[in-house]
């Protein structure tokens, strides 16, 4: 009887020691896995910052901010694939038509800023010019620019021959400040110099000016067209 309670007493003994140290060490293995958590999302948290706020190496060899791909950047109101235009960066403007305006020359003459006359005969080796002047009595300026369209007409409203035809390059256009004038030139022939046929002298002479869809009329006698000859060239 002795001998088996001494035996219970040191197994009772021998089981003492780790049931006292048991609750200290599954202490323990907690803290570490919560340490090993916890260390593992800190981990995480970085790397997202990291991401989404570090620089990127720019195309040109700078750095700057650069969203994810597929995202606008923190702040910005662009969509992906999309380009800011250049008046919303600060400090710059876009950029500068150099094309002059239309405005700039003036704008197209019409009749109402407009008088005709017809200046004398010029002959030369059996050619007649008239020189058609357009002057400007307008308080503006305007601009004439190509040919204008030129008639001969009898006392009764009738049109002699044909309408002038159009005789060389058309040439730039000529603006013309308030009183200035422009010219363009009749052309026929001398009598004899191609045939003795002559149309019938005019009463008026009817033109419209260059882009104009009005004409204007002037009690003329000139020009008298011979050898079928009738032309008109170019504003100058």
């Amino acid at each position: 009887m002795r001998t088996t309670s001494s035996q219970s007493r040191r197994k009772a003994a021998g089981r003492h020691p780790l049931a006292r140290t048991a609750p200290f060490a599954a202490a323990a293995v907690a803290m570490l896995a919560l340490g090993a958590a916890g260390c593992g999302n800190s981990g995480k948290v970085s790397d997202t910052s990291a991401r989404s706020t570090s620089p990127a190496a720019s195309p040109a060899g700078g750095s700057g901010a650069a969203a994810p791909s597929g995202s606008a950047a923190p702040g910005s109101t662009a969509t992906a694939g999309t380009v800011a235009p250049r008046s919303a960066v600060p400090g710059s403007s876009a950029p500068q038509s150099t094309a002059a305006r239309p405005e700039a020359a003036g704008s197209r003459c019409t009749v109402t800023d407009l008088t005709m006359r017809l200046g004398r005969g010029d002959p030369g080796a059996g050619q007649m010019y008239y020189p058609l002047r357009f002057t400007n009595t307008s308080s503006r300026t305007c601009v004439l620019d190509g040919f204008p369209g030129v008639s001969l007409i009898r006392g009764d409203g009738s049109t002699i021959g044909k309408p002038a035809g159009r005789e060389g390059p058309r040439g730039a256009a000529v603006g013309l400040k308030p009183g200035a004038s422009v010219e363009a030139d009749l052309h026929t022939l001398n009598q004899g110099v191609n045939g003795d046929s002559c149309w019938r002298r005019p009463t008026l002479l009817k033109a419209y000016p260059p882009g104009s869809k009005d004409a204007m009329t002037l009690a003329t006698g000139d020009p008298v067209v011979c050898g079928g000859t009738f032309d008109v060239g170019s504003v100058h």
